[in-house]
């Protein structure tokens, strides 16, 4: 007989917004993606041509797209957070009555801090991944596959700089995430080691107090949270370059595709309208 995951039965309860909430995702990213192909054609047909009344027309269209664009974000937002929030919920109250069923051996095999932060921090963590994974799981690939397919049927030529540019920001991405993880996984411990601190001084204050132990119970405490924060600046040292990284090769590829797009539009090969969607979709 199959073992039943229990992890699923947390979230039963909110099925239809995780239904709903990646549709809604997907919706968005279609109109985003259209959006740009439909300001070249403005340019190209409306603005190059002085045509007023395809100006009026694309124009209307275009606010139209923004306006479903915007609600179906807006929703797709909401159904991440009800269906996280909700989860981590249930994930919450049925690890503390797990917590309650435990043996002496498991309490003292798992220290309070670490349940504190188990109850606490990983839970929450575990609520923004899902609300997250709910959100830019879908609307990256399909911006990505969206701008890349969009791109080629504008101009195969110069989509090439797409296709290289993917795999080196993957490379960057996956490098920073090798580098990240173990340095998180640290810093997740010393905050089981603060919140332990923090409840022992809570339930001794009384015996701290009658032994005048206050100075040593504060040093303790400015070491194990001093030994946090250079964990988590050692973590956050390694995930700030990804932004800037990316940024400078985003930019070098858009002053590739500009130069290149310019020439062709300069020996009339491609209207200006076209280069002006790619550079959108490069962005994208």
């Amino acid at each position: 007989m199959k073992k039943r995951n229990p992890y699923l039965d947390y979230g039963k309860e909110y099925w239809y917004f995780f239904l709903l909430g990646p549709l809604l995702m997907i919706a968005e990213v279609v109109a985003d993606v259209k959006l740009p192909a439909m300001v070249g054609d403005l340019i190209n047909n409306g603005a190059l041509a002085k045509d007023t009344h395809y100006i009026l027309i694309q124009g209307l269209k275009m606010f139209g797209m923004v306006l479903f664009a915007i609600t179906t974000g807006v929703g797709a937002a909401y159904c991440a957070a009800r269906a996280s929030i909700g989860y981590g919920a249930n994930l919450r109250k049925g690890m503390f009555e797990k917590i309650q069923k435990f043996s002496f051996s498991n309490i003292d095999y798992y220290s309070t801090g670490s349940l504190v932060t188990r109850l606490t921090n990983d839970v929450t963590q575990v609520q923004n991944m899902l609300n997250m994974s709910m959100r830019m799981m879908l609307r990256a690939p399909g911006m990505l596959i969206g701008a890349v397919v969009m791109a080629f049927s504008i101009n195969h030529e110069l989509a090439i700089i797409f296709v290289v540019l993917i795999p080196i920001l993957i490379a960057i991405v996956a490098f920073i995430m090798k580098l990240a993880f173990p340095r998180f996984s640290k810093m997740q411990t010393k905050i089981d080691q603060v919140n332990s601190i923090i409840q022992e001084a809570l339930m001794n204050i009384r015996v701290i107090k009658s032994f005048v132990r206050e100075d040593f119970e504060e040093e303790r405490f400015e070491k194990t949270n001093h030994s946090l924060m250079n964990a988590g600046l050692s973590a956050f040292r390694v995930v700030i370059f990804q932004m800037p990284v990316m940024t400078i090769l985003l930019n070098i590829s858009t002053l590739f595709l500009i130069y290149l797009g310019g020439k062709r539009v300069m020996t009339a090969t491609m209207p200006v309208g076209d280069l002006t969607a790619l550079i959108t979709y490069m962005t994208q």
